[in-house]
């Protein structure tokens, strides 16, 4: 009887001893289950991060890409801005050239050197007086923004002289309301010796490089006129 007794005894402490244990240990795996798994996570979230700063970084690079393209547009568009074909026989060239000292509109010293750079000049004579030079002023506006490189526009307002402001007014508002944008000369005695032949207002005349008038002065010429002229030595 003492012996199955101790025998129960000893079975019962040998399975709490065992339950203790077991006890014991639990806690500690379970800490080490949940790091392995926190370390697991947090190398995830390194990793996502690091392949989302990877995509920032080609999306900038992505973005600086139209820039160039820009680039090459500005220079293509500079390549397309061209001179017209200019072909003007030594026949039609008066034997002697342009010269002349006055003012511009706007009180700027010019000379003849304005006709240095380019081929062919229009030289527009008009009046602030003068209707007919008022209602074709918008067509020489549109043509002035339409010219060529090689190609040139300039006025001579018969009536607004060198030095005196009469008249000036006038021109301005009819420059204005037509948007006409180009270089408009005061008559100086320089301008009016080359002039002085002109009987009729508009008038016009071509000029090319070096100050050799091409061909006769038009007098009397409206816009279509001078425009056929043109067109007999621009393609």
């Amino acid at each position: 009887m003492w012996e199955k007794v101790k025998l129960i005894i000893i079975t019962a402490l040998c399975t709490l001893g065992v339950l203790f244990i077991i006890l014991m240990l639990w806690p500690e795996g379970e800490d080490e289950t949940v790091t392995e798994e926190t370390v697991a996570v947090e190398e995830e979230e390194e990793e996502t991060e690091d392949e989302e700063d990877t995509e920032e970084i080609e999306d900038t690079d992505d973005e600086e890409e139209p820039e160039e393209d820009s680039d090459e547009e500005d220079v293509d568009g500079e390549e397309n801005s061209t001179g017209a074909n200019v072909d003007i026989p030594d026949s039609v060239l008066s034997k002697g050239t342009i010269s002349f000292r006055t003012t511009t509109l706007d009180n700027k010293a010019v000379s003849e050197s304005i006709f240095s750079d380019y081929d062919i000049t229009i030289v527009h004579v008009w009046g602030t007086y003068c209707d007919p030079c008022i209602a074709e002023m918008p067509n020489y506006a549109k043509t002035y923004k339409e010219l060529p490189d090689n190609v040139n526009l300039v006025g001579i307002i018969c009536d607004v002289y060198d030095g005196i402001d009469s008249n000036v007014s006038d021109a301005n508002d009819i420059l204005d309301e037509a948007g006409a944008k180009f270089m408009n000369l005061r008559t100086s005695d320089d301008i009016y010796d080359i002039i002085a032949g002109i009987q009729f207002v508009p008038s016009s005349f071509l000029v090319d490089g070096e100050g050799h008038v091409i061909g006769e002065i038009l007098d009397g010429a409206d816009y279509s006129d001078t425009m056929r002229e043109l067109a007999k030595y621009v393609d």
